[in-house]
């Protein structure tokens, strides 16, 4: 060898000679802890189950963060898609109208300086005549642009093409993957098939993926955009673009203003007096307020997963004062202090591997039972929760983390003990059972708060879900069927048209065995109304008076139970005879006749005079009643003022049937479905089920996902804590083994005993429970926006957490001071 190589060649034998022994001594701690973890079986898997709960929890709650907010779409660039909103200023409610006539679409899409390409589209009934009556698709109405727009290639067949909505083209849709699945069984052999929709035969050109579910419908079908064309230009289109490179959704906003705000003079009617433009990315369109709803979880499993830390670390604390001569030992041999921090840390990172490989498979029990508890429409529909490599890379990432948070101290602590005084020590617990104790107390201490914040939670979530229980509708939800019914294009245009329909169905339905009662109606109570603006002859005012109304026939007052408080409600002839009559809420009386005596009033609909099909000339009913007020903004907000008028004085609006029966209604679905197909077999029904089920849908769903995940998380953080003060009292029970026998020989009676070792436990949970309580008031602000009904420091809530906790730290207590009142005296005297 050249000997100007020689120092270079030396240098590079001495690093590969470093890293081998690197290597060779962390195998060595490999071995070394497998065999320390093999030799306590029992603390290993406590440990372990410990550590997988809170990695688990954290893994399934990440797994859906993951998946819902954070890639949700399979669409090209979906990141940089962007919708616009306009927000009523007076409105507290989040969101806004992301709709927009073509008139208006066509403005934005052509002003604006910020975006690089724009799609629309919106939802329709699609109604497709088989031989055993007509079936409703929910139809996808789109731009030529979008499937080129969105990039995701047809599962078979082709997607839709800007030259499929050119003038004199065939007509062409494309379905779903849900819609092939369900109806068709996956046959590939009806591409290419005539399907008549809407009357109209139009050719299946493509399938898509699963994934691809764009305005969640069955089918979708070309538009193009056109403002000659009177039938089109009416239609709204929900506006979504591509953001262009490096734009902000700030920056955007600020530019559609500009567009806005020219739009509102061209269009008084369509933006509210006082409105502010949201550009808002795609998910958060979606996603809302649930966005809320996962942060508040994710915080929940945090403080988990630090409860399983402070709860493993107690246990290496413990086992680490057990194992003081054995350290002690090895220092004195030679051992470095850094190699001793070296060999526990890998312990620590094996227990950290096991719960995470654990956690993973408890996630993944776990996903299959929380994907189902998710409220349908709180998350985009192509979001598929699962583990997938960004999900196992976190679990990795927190294991190493935790393994470093639960570790590093109790092997620091181990490593920084005295070599003398272990090796003199007795062992007998007189004055080694509390050594180096105070650490270990602390981390109970930090286990109580957390779990008390957890439970705090999880209990003021659990009143607020029972106050919206408890909350009186105004009307009786109980054996309603509901059905909305598309009617065909065309046929019931009119109000004489649709008043033949109801009256004849109304009438069959009547006839049925086990039917109450049975009406039409515009909406789904008690979710809302059709929202107009109103004048009453006679009064003047400056700002704007607005009501909601429903157009209903007269077996609408006792299909839902709702109570006449004056006057009389709408008779049969009064609706036959399309006469302009109403009924009104208590509220719309307390607002608009306040000192007055309402019958015999007069209202006038703004909103049915201007309707661009069923108008209604000089729109003005007579007010013959009023009603008790009954929830018709959901059931959390009080109700607005709301009018009853015969639903034969337009054709206007979509319509559906309530149906009151004796026993369980899903039973008469078939039958009603019978009735309607009776009268014509081109009408379908859609949206059917129970008014419960609607209401378990819209109203309890959401709350009730947030209550049960975090009072499973709130109860495994209470058993977590159960343990950790049962062992740290265990512990300190065995290493007091001694004293206590002496207290007993010198005439401590078992009493005595139990109360030394109970006081000791239930002061570091009173400890836990103030500090608790005091994070608590500052935290449950984080879930004030999810509960309702309830203060975010309800006096009940906080002292039945108090009460939990206290009884849980008191059995955790029992058992450690019943077998020390069992001691020995003798024995014990005699011990080690």
């Amino acid at each position: 060898m050249d000997p100007q190589y020689a120092p270079e060649a030396s240098s590079e034998l001495n690093d590969r000679n470093r890293d081998g022994a690197i290597m060779h001594a962390l195998w060595q701690d490999v071995r070394y802890g497998f065999r320390g973890l093999r030799k306590r079986p029992s603390f290993a898997f406590l440990a372990v189950v410990t550590l997988a709960l809170g990695i688990g929890a954290a893994t399934t709650i990440f797994s859906v963060i993951q998946n819902v907010l954070l890639d949700p779409f399979p669409y090209t660039d979906a990141e940089r898609v962007a919708m616009i909103q306009i927000h009523d200023a007076t409105d507290s409610r989040p969101g806004g109208r992301s709709g927009f006539q073509v008139p208006e679409f066509l403005e934005y899409q052509e002003q604006n300086h910020v975006f690089e390409e724009v799609i629309g589209g919106g939802n329709e009934d699609v109604l497709h005549n088989t031989d055993e009556g007509t079936e409703q698709f929910t139809g996808g109405y789109v731009t030529p642009n979008t499937f080129r727009f969105l990039g995701v290639p047809a599962l078979i067949g082709r997607g839709l093409m800007p030259d499929d909505a050119a003038p004199g083209a065939p007509p062409v849709f494309v379905m779903a993957y849900k819609l092939w699945f369900k109806q068709y069984n996956l046959h590939p052999a009806i591409l290419g098939r005539t399907f008549v929709l809407n009357g109209v035969p139009t050719t299946l050109v493509g399938i898509m993926p699963a994934r691809f579910t764009k305005l969640a419908a069955d089918l979708w079908r070309p538009t193009a955009l056109d403002r000659a064309d009177p039938e089109i230009s009416r239609r709204y289109f929900a506006f979504q673009a591509r953001l262009k490179p490096g734009v902000t959704l700030q920056q955007a906003a600020a530019d559609v203003d500009i567009i806005a705000r020219r739009l509102a003079q061209e269009y008084p009617r369509n933006y509210p007096k006082q409105f502010s433009v949201r550009i808002v990315s795609w998910v958060d369109s979606l996603v809302g307020r649930f966005r809320t709803t996962l942060y508040t979880l994710a915080a929940a499993v945090a403080l988990l997963l630090l409860i399983a830390c402070s709860n493993v670390a107690n246990m290496l604390l413990a086992r680490g004062a057990a194992r003081e001569k054995e350290m002690a030992v090895r220092v004195s041999l030679g051992a470095r202090p850094a190699r001793l921090i070296q060999q526990l840390l890998v312990e620590s990172l094996l227990l950290a591997a096991g719960g995470a490989v654990l956690g993973c498979a408890f996630a993944y029990a776990g996903i299959k039972g929380l994907v189902p508890l998710i409220p349908d429409g709180l998350i985009p529909r192509e979001a598929v929760i699962r583990l997938n490599l960004p999900v196992l890379g976190f679990s990795l990432a927190i294991a190493m983390g935790t393994a470093l948070i639960f570790g590093l101290v109790p092997a620091m602590q181990a490593a920084k003990r005295d070599v003398v005084e272990p090796l003199k020590d007795s062992g007998k617990g007189v004055s080694g059972g509390f050594r180096s104790s105070r650490l270990r107390n602390t981390l109970v201490v930090i286990e109580v708060g957390l779990s008390l914040i957890l439970l705090v939670g999880a209990g003021l979530l659990m009143r607020s879900f029972v106050e919206l229980q408890r909350v009186d509708l105004g009307l009786n939800p109980d054996n309603i069927l509901v059905a909305r019914l598309p009617l065909p294009r065309g046929q019931y245009d009119t109000a004489a048209a649709k008043h033949q329909f109801f009256r004849v169905l109304l009438a069959r339905l009547h006839s049925l065995p086990g039917v109450v009662a049975a009406t039409e109606t515009t909406t789904l109570p008690p979710y809302g109304g059709i929202r107009s603006e109103i004048d009453i002859p006679g009064k003047t005012h400056s700002d704007k008076w607005e009501a909601m109304f429903q157009l209903v026939s007269e077996g609408y007052f006792p299909t839902l139970g709702l109570r006449l408080l004056r006057g009389r409600v709408l008779s049969e002839a009064e609706v036959n005879d399309a006469r302009m009559v109403a009924v009104v809420n208590q509220t719309f009386v307390s607002r608009y006749f306040p000192a007055e005596d309402p019958l015999g009033q007069r209202i006038k609909f703004n909103l049915l005079e201007t309707l661009p099909t069923g108008k209604v000339d000089n729109p003005v009913f007579e007010i013959a009643g009023v009603i008790s007020d009954a929830k018709n903004r959901g059931i959390q907000d009080p109700p607005m003022p709301e009018v009853f008028v015969p639903y034969t004085v337009s054709g206007a609006f979509m319509r559906g049937i309530l149906v009151r029966t004796h026993g369980a209604p899903e039973g008469l679905l078939n039958s009603v479905r019978r009735e309607v197909w009776a009268v014509d077999r081109n009408v379908a029904l859609t949206n059917t089920g129970t008014l419960n089920e609607f209401l378990r849908q819209f109203s309890y769903a959401e709350p009730r996902f947030s209550l049960v995940l975090l009072s499973i998380f709130a109860s495994v953080g209470l058993l977590l804590v159960a343990i950790g003060v049962y062992s740290i009292i265990a512990y300190a029970v065995s290493q007091q083994t001694h004293e206590i026998g002496i207290r007993m020989a010198l005439g401590a009676g078992q009493g005595d005993v139990m109360r030394m070792v109970a006081r000791r436990g239930l002061q570091l949970v009173a400890i836990g429970v103030v500090i608790g309580l005091g994070a608590s008031f500052g935290i449950t602000r984080v879930v004030a926006s999810q509960i309702w009904g309830v203060s975010p420091h309800d006096p009940a809530t906080i002292g039945g957490v108090v009460a939990i906790m206290a009884l849980a730290a008191a059995a955790a207590c029992y058992f450690p001071a019943r077998r020390a009142m069992k001691v020995d005296p003798m024995e014990a005297l005699r011990y080690e």
